[in-house]
This record gives C-alpha cells, sequence and structure tokens, in this order.
C-alpha cells in the first residue's frame, strides 16, 4: 500500500486547479484572433484573381456557411471538402486523425438585443477538420451531372419566358436576358460548357441589378460559383477583372459585399438544385410506368 500511496501522492501534486478566468480569456482571445484573420482575408481577397477564386471555389462547395467562415476555410484549408466536428464525424464511424489540422470557424450560440432594437448573435470558435484528416471508410460525394439534365435545370431555375433563337451576331452570347420583356434568349445549338458561362450570368442578373462595373464583377464572382458548383469546366471561364473600389474596401466592406454574391448565388442554386430533383424525380416516374 505504501508504495501505491506514493503514486497517489505524486499525481496529486502534479494536478493543476482549473481557472475558469484563464480559460474565458484565452476563448476571448481566440475568437477576436478568428476575426482579425476573416477581416485580413476579405481584404486579401480583393488583390489578384487567384486569392478571389480560392475564396469563390470554397464558398461554393460550402455554400451553407456564412461569409465570414468561408473566408476563414479558405486561410486554413483550400483544398478542404467535406467539414465536421469530432461528434460529427463520430456518429457516422468516422475517428479524426490524433495528429490533424483543425479548422476554426465561428459558430452561432445565441442572440441579443442591440440599444437601438436590432438583434444581433454571440458566437463561439468550434473546430471541425477535412474529411482527408478522419479515418472512414466513406468518401466525400462527387456528383456528375449529364450537360442535358444541367441545362434543363438551368433553364427551369428561370422565372419567366424563355425563347430559342438562331444565332445572332449582334448578342455575341450565347444566353442574353431581356428584363424589359423578362424574356430569356438562348441561341440554338450553343455547346457546352459556353452556354452555361453566360447563361449563370443572365439567372444572377435576375438578383443582382447590372448597373456598374462593381455590379458586374458581382454577377460574375456568383456564376463563376454556379459553374464550379455544378462542374462546369471552368478552364476557358473570362478572366475575373476585380474593380479598383473593391481594392480600396476596408474587410468589413468587402464582407458586405460578398455576403451580396452568396445570396444571389445562393437563390439560383437552390432553384437549380430543386429542379434537378424534380427532373430525375419524374424520369424515374417515366421509366418506372416503361
Amino acid at each position: 500500500m505504501a508504495e501505491l500511496d506514493q503514486v497517489y501522492r505524486s499525481f496529486d501534486k502534479e494536478k493543476k486547479e482549473y481557472n475558469k478566468e484563464e480559460y474565458i480569456q484565452f476563448k476571448r482571445k481566440e475568437k477576436e484572433e478568428l476575426y482579425e484573420l476573416i477581416d485580413k482575408m476579405a481584404v486579401n481577397t480583393m488583390q489578384n484573381e487567384d486569392e478571389l477564386k480560392k475564396y469563390l471555389n470554397i464558398q461554393s462547395r460550402f455554400n451553407q456557411y456564412s461569409v465570414g467562415n468561408a473566408l476563414a476555410i479558405t486561410f486554413q484549408m483550400p483544398e478542404a471538402t467535406l467539414l465536421k466536428d469530432f461528434e460529427g464525424w463520430s456518429n457516422i464511424g468516422g475517428f479524426p486523425k490524433k495528429y490533424r489540422k483543425n479548422v476554426k470557424i465561428l459558430e452561432p450560440v445565441d442572440l441579443y438585443m442591440r440599444e437601438d432594437g436590432s438583434v444581433g448573435k454571440n458566437y463561439n470558435v468550434k473546430y471541425v477538420c477535412d474529411i482527408s484528416q478522419v479515418s472512414i471508410k466513406a468518401k466525400a460525394p462527387i456528383i456528375k451531372y449529364d450537360d442535358k439534365l444541367l441545362l434543363r435545370a438551368f433553364l427551369k431555375s428561370y422565372q419567366g419566358e424563355i425563347k430559342i433563337i438562331d444565332e445572332n451576331q449582334e448578342l455575341n452570347r450565347k444566353a442574353v436576358l431581356n428584363k424589359k420583356e423578362n424574356v430569356l434568349y438562348i441561341i440554338r445549338d450553343s455547346e457546352s460548357p459556353y452556354i452555361f458561362y453566360d447563361l449563370s450570368e443572365e439567372l444572377i442578373k435576375q438578383q443582382i441589378e447590372e448597373n456598374n462595373l462593381t455590379d458586374s464583377f458581382k454577377i460574375k464572382c456568383a456564376s463563376y460559383m454556379l459553374c464550379k458548383k455544378y462542374g462546369i469546366d471552368i478552364e476557358e471561364y473570362d478572366k475575373i477583372e476585380i474593380p479598383y473600389e473593391f481594392k480600396e474596401m476596408s474587410g468589413k466592406q468587402i464582407r458586405e459585399e460578398l455576403e451580396v454574391i452568396r445570396d444571389a448565388f445562393g437563390d439560383i442554386n437552390n432553384r437549380i438544385s430543386y429542379a434537378i430533383e424534380t427532373i430525375t424525380k419524374q424520369n424515374k416516374q417515366k421509366n418506372q410506368v416503361k
């Protein structure tokens, strides 16, 4: 017993008291650092096209995430494909590796009322990791869409009349939206991927009014995200010119503009996703009848 008592006493001496105040300070500092990182990434995103596309790729892949979290992921793990926390992976039989690279994001925890009557959110830092750092049999789902299915879904997502016309040299595009007539003109026999470049832009114009170069930039970004989301070849996608105004904005201002892009993309993406689901369901029913 004496030998065992020595072991107990040695562990008792090494035991450190839990300091609640130190923990609170640590978590507060961690959150502040993440906010600063997000602001820096917002500014960095608008410095050149390559940095912008890194963010757009992540936001299109993780469309359910906020702009702030997409920026945080872009900095920490731009190659991420599927993110969950430890519990999320454990629930589906995954075991995050011991020496994994955790990604920090912000998770809303509660709401509060400001003095002006508006409602704000409190956030905590949450740790997630990518499927590439998890021992699991499942792989990140990769869905390849048939061009015919995609074209039908894109067209079905348009809210208005669609007219198919022959090649028109004056238009110089594969798809053109006439807002006054509320008609979307599609050039007959347009080939992939070019039809999707122009068509996605015209769909976004239902969400973002094109009045100046900054609007055109936002439309181009959202269009790029749609093409990326649905696996459309973007090798020959037009260069995305970043307006001078964006390079002079603060991190907060840029995030507000990115929210506009994300919301426009999200709305059209939801419509396309619903159209794909509807079309495939109808085709299955037709095949069952046959």
